[in-house]
């Protein structure tokens, strides 16, 4: 049985990373917050079509905000399936992992490199679905 060594500094990096991020997205929530206040405020003293036109951006902002991440994830893991399956051993050997994992070889590994492949263009599908709807979002506001 063949095993993937887990690397400690990536992991290190990754949950500083994700904290730092966490940290980012309170802070994000309680400012949003706030901003949303201002704008209720500012709605209520203003007529209906500015009132729209805050809404309509403030729903675009919300519907924008995941489609980098989104993407970027779908391309993350659309690589991962393709050098898996290149490989025939799922994690390829060059990756990452942030625990020690057992390598997967032959049809398992195909398996897992095809649904790693799939979940990756879900996660761009959805991006672009994301992107579309922010769009739509914004032709609203201006309409």
């Amino acid at each position: 049985m063949d095993i993937h060594r887990a690397d400690l500094a990536y992991r290190r990096r990754s949950l500083a990373l994700l904290g730092a991020l966490a940290l980012l997205c309170g802070l994000g929530l309680w400012q949003w917050r706030d901003w949303l206040l201002a704008v209720q405020a500012h709605a209520l003293a203003s007529p209906a079509a500015e009132a729209r036109r805050w809404l309509g951006l403030a729903i675009a902002a919300m519907l924008a905000a995941p489609v980098l991440p989104l993407a970027l994830w779908g391309r993350s893991l659309r690589r991962l399936g393709r050098v898996a399956a290149d490989q025939g051993r799922f994690p390829p050997r060059e990756w990452k992992t942030y625990r020690d994992v057992r390598v997967l070889r032959g049809e398992v590994a195909r398996v897992w490199a095809l649904r790693s492949a799939g979940m990756g263009r879900v996660a761009q599908i959805a991006a672009g679905g994301c992107a579309a709807a922010a769009s739509l979002a914004l032709f609203w506001a201006k309409g």
